[in-house]
């Protein structure tokens, strides 16, 4: 018997708390429809591929009950504990997150004996860890965090991306104990990213299952987990809620509120960090919405505007860009001169990765009791999302086609696997863009949210389909295809490999398995409890299946994410604290800068401090990990002392080889570090040993120093003699020191020559200019003179106010909006 218009989807779903039948719709939460069965709304959705008109607006705005927030509460809930969950076997281990065990195979920080749980790449501790730790450190000493003057001759912070700085996972771990931040920002990261998907779900008028159901695959996702701590995952984390946004943008029901809320969404994706990840969320953003007008606006019936939505769109753009200009701008400035744009070359993954999808640990992992065999660093290939995503995906794209965002979600879903696994696409996009640093293949974070919102249109018309034969066939064919396809990855696909490897690729086996035999068991079970139980719909006997078999999928799609993610996750009980090497280290050298005479600092056992985490410890290194650091850097170093400036066989990784004093003192650096066994650097003196490691004090090198003119003022040679002059530092980004000489003066100062840097002689402007094709220096008059400077890059101060003229733009459409509102009304 068909339903008639005005009966809610399935009567039978009434009786469970899963289906959440009889809520009320008041457009509550930016418009977000939260009634999935109210009778006075038409079945649009119950055949996907007949009904296309959109539900009337609620005839009253009567205040919202409490009862009816109960079920979005408890699918808020659910995806909340799916993101504890899959963190909790690491903080039962140590509440501070992150692979802090690595470190005891580098240099002064080797323990031995110690079982290195996460053996992948080391990011987190190389760079996200200690640039939190020194952000949270200046933020309270009362210092924005502009500045790392702890690693090479100098770096930006905020502006390296990777830092993310005013990310709001970061500003909410400034509120807790340092050993915490980095944990409480990366569970931050977690929850907005299920938040923002399941707000996305009921924009898209799902229930609550199906909402769940997209939240917890995105957020538990093998891209989102494998990238998770990285600046990769804080951009994607807010891409349920742009979406979101950009879809109530199209409505058009509040439009100031909605553009505005496009507009500070995309600026909190782009203070997370990584500008390639922005940039292909934009991409995946543009192929859903020209994807997504060009099907609203061919509907039959329909009146839905298309240049209007655009329109919008672009304001909100502009808007966000504005927002976020404070660290667009001069975050842009230093990428352009960074050595990533000139040494990184990404192309598209192997086809043999795409099985990916369906496995987690296919070809191993890099944690203890594993190992990870496979053709890239892992968290480049993690595309899991499971059997039942996938299989609910198909559903989805098959039965509710005709609904616009279905065919748009799954545009979004094959260009990026395009992207990501097609090399003919990537030489076209490199060849039109000229971005061939970008690594497009990181795609797989926008699939997983494309076949996330998927999954979850698919639960959705599952539990639903108590009166759709045709959901019930095509779930129940999509689970048997999913099981066929595993079957035969189990027959031809396992290859041939060593013992240990075969046993590893065949354990990877066992969720696909089970997740397919769930899934038809659940698919029979409901459509057999339908064809007993169904003929009674129309009486309105209660007792459906649906909604109970959809927990069942949801509860195993769930426990497949969290028991693939978990392992993935390394914390300590101790936050950084040096060992007695280290701490030796420390009092040896005191303030000066630290360089090593050979460029080990990539494979263990490498020397002195591992890079960047001496910025946690406050010791200056020379040695540094940041692809934002100039190119000139690079080649500067590589022209002074003959040998490749990076570390053997990491070419983002500065690590020049110092075997003189002359070249030592030319950058201030005033101690080397050799390996046992190595050459004393020449012109250096021994100063002690440090755990077996040689250090050697570079006589008359200093942070900086002033050199006399030559004749006729010319400026003297990079090396010529000079006298060490005093720097003390008011803050993390500033200098202060005096001068006194009998005559003009060079004054040389050992810091790195990027945008932003201003000095002032007296109070006066201060002129500064390149020195060695990397450092500034300046000419000073005779006398007694005190010199200050300060990092403050102009960008920055115009990123301010473009974002302050943002911000009172969007304040005046609400104020106007809110006033037309109320004149309508």
């Amino acid at each position: 018997m068909r339903p008639r218009p005005w009966d809610p989807p399935c009567r039978s779903s009434e009786s469970t708390p899963f289906a959440f039948g009889r809520i009320r719709s008041h457009s509550v939460a930016f418009g977000v429809d939260l009634g999935v069965g109210n009778r006075q709304r038409t079945l649009w959705h119950a055949k996907g591929a007949g009904d296309k008109r959109e539900p009337p607006e609620p005839v009253s705005a009567r205040r919202l009950r409490l009862p009816t927030l109960v079920p979005d509460a408890l699918g808020v809930a659910w995806v909340l504990a799916a993101a504890v969950a899959v963190v909790v076997p690491a903080l039962v281990h140590g509440a501070s997150l992150g692979p802090f065990d690595q470190l005891s195979r580098y240099g002064l920080s080797r323990q031995p004996g110690v079982v290195v749980h996460y053996t992948g790449p080391g990011d987190q501790i190389e760079q996200m860890i200690p640039w939190t730790t020194l952000a949270w450190t200046q933020v309270h000493q009362g210092h924005l965090p502009l500045w790392n003057p702890y690693s090479e001759l100098g770096m930006p912070l905020a502006f390296n991306w990777q830092s993310s700085a005013f990310s709001v996972p970061s500003l909410l771990g400034y509120l807790f104990p340092v050993r915490l931040a980095y944990t409480v920002a990366q569970l931050s990261t977690l929850f907005i990213a299920g938040s923002g998907v399941y707000l996305l779900g009921r924009v898209l008028r799902l229930g609550v299952l199906g909402s769940v159901t997209a939240a917890a695959v995105y957020e538990l996702s093998g891209p989102f987990m494998g990238w998770l701590g990285w600046p990769n995952a804080g951009a994607m984390a807010w891409a349920g809620w742009l979406f979101a946004a950009a879809i109530l943008v199209v409505r058009g029901r509040h439009r100031s509120r909605d553009i505005a809320l496009f507009a500070v969404v995309l600026a909190c994706a782009v203070y997370a960090g990584q500008p390639e990840g922005v940039v292909l969320l934009g991409l995946a953003m543009a192929v859903f919405l020209v994807v997504f007008l060009a099907l609203r606006s061919r509907q039959p019936d329909s009146a839905a505007p298309v240049v209007r939505p655009v329109v919008d769109v672009a304001m909100a753009a502009v808007a966000g860009a504005a927002l976020s200009a404070p660290l667009a701008l001069p975050g842009l400035q230093v990428a352009s001169a960074s050595v990533v744009r000139v040494v990184s070359r990404y192309g598209a993954l192997p086809p043999h990765d795409i099985v990916h999808v369906l496995f987690q640990g296919f070809d191993g992992l890099p944690v203890a009791g594993s190992r990870w065999f496979g053709n890239s660093i892992y968290p480049e290939t993690a595309a899991y999302v499971g059997v039942i995503a996938v299989a609910l995906g198909v559903v989805a794209v098959v039965t509710r086609w005709r609904r616009p965002e279905v065919p748009a979600f799954a545009a979004v879903a094959l260009a990026m696997a395009a992207i990501a696994f097609a090399k003919p696409v990537v030489a076209l996009i490199n060849d039109v863009t000229g971005l061939a640093s970008v690594a497009w293949h990181r795609s797989l974070l926008q699939m997983s949210l494309a076949l996330a919102v998927l999954a979850g249109v698919g639960m959705d018309a599952f539990v639903r389909s108590c009166t759709e034969r045709r959901v019930r066939r095509w779930t129940g064919i999509a689970f048997a295809a999913a099981g066929v396809a595993v079957a035969a990855v189990w027959v031809i696909g396992r290859g041939s490999l060593p013992s240990a490897e075969a046993a590893i690729r065949a354990r990877s086996f066992l969720w696909p398995a089970i997740e397919t035999v769930v899934g038809l068991v659940v698919t029979t079970l409901a459509a057999a409890h339908r064809g007993a139980g169904g003929r009674h719909a129309s009486s309105g006997r209660r007792g459906g299946a649906g909604p109970w078999a959809g927990v069942a999928l949801l509860v195993c799609e769930t426990a497949f994410l969290v028991a693939a993610g978990a392992p993935l996750v390394s914390s300590s009980p101790d936050f950084l604290v040096p060992t007695s090497a280290e701490a030796t280290l420390q009092r040896a050298v005191g303030a000066a800068l630290v360089a090593f005479g050979a460029r080990d600092c990539h494979t263990p056992p490498t020397l002195g401090i591992h890079q960047d985490v001496n910025v946690a410890y406050g010791l200056h290194e020379l040695a540094t990990y940041d692809p934002m650091t100039p190119v000139t850097t690079f080649r500067a170093l590589q022209a002074a002392t003959g040998h490749p400036a990076d570390a053997i066989g990491a070419h983002l990784i500065l690590c020049p080889a110092i075997t003189d004093a002359t070249t030592a003192r030319r950058y201030g650096i005033g101690f080397v570090l050799e390996p046992a066994g190595g050459r004393r650097p020449r012109g250096t003196v021994l100063a002690r040993d440090v755990a077996g490691e040689k250090l050697y004090r570079v006589p008359g090198a200093a942070q900086a120093t002033l050199a006399p003119l030559e004749a006729g003022g010319a400026l003297p040679s990079p090396d010529s003699p000079a006298v060490p002059v005093v720097v003390s530092h008011p803050g993390p980004a500033s200098w202060r020191l005096a001068t006194n000489a009998d005559g003009p003066r060079i004054l040389r100062l050992h810091l790195i020559d990027v945008p932003g840097w201003h000095a002032a002689i007296d109070g006066r402007p201060l002129p500064l200019q390149r020195f060695a094709g990397i450092m500034l220096e300046a000419r000073i008059p005779a006398g007694r003179h005190t010199v200050e400077l300060h990092y403050w890059p102009t960008a920055f101060t115009v990123g301010i106010a473009l974002a302050i003229a943002g911000a009172a733009g969007l304040g005046t459409g609400l104020v106007m909006g809110s006033r037309r509102r109320r004149r309508h009304h």
